[in-house]
């Protein structure tokens, strides 16, 4: 698992974004991903969006002062896997 991808889940769990409480999803991206080079960047992305495909991360679109914006938790119901998966 990329370096980036590892330490956006920990910031997530320790913040407990988890289920009903939510994150801006290009905020914790951005933060995250600013210092990687553009090959490290696209195998994020892979990732990343692997993870959403396999429902670890749930992105869903919420109304902002701005308009919407997708906002990420991660899955309640998959919390075990994820630990498993950062070791």
């Amino acid at each position: 698992m990329n370096g980036a991808l590892k330490a956006m889940i920990m910031f997530m769990l320790n913040k407990r974004y988890i289920g009903g409480k939510h994150f801006p999803e290009d905020k914790l991206v951005n933060s995250r991903t600013k210092w990687l080079q553009k090959e490290e960047l696209k195998e994020f992305e892979k990732e990343y969006k692997e993870l959403i495909n396999t429902q670890f991360i749930l992105k869903t679109k919420k109304r902002t002062g701005k308009g919407y914006d997708w906002h990420v938790s991660l899955n309640p119901r998959k919390l075990k896997e994820m630990y498993e998966l950062i070791k």
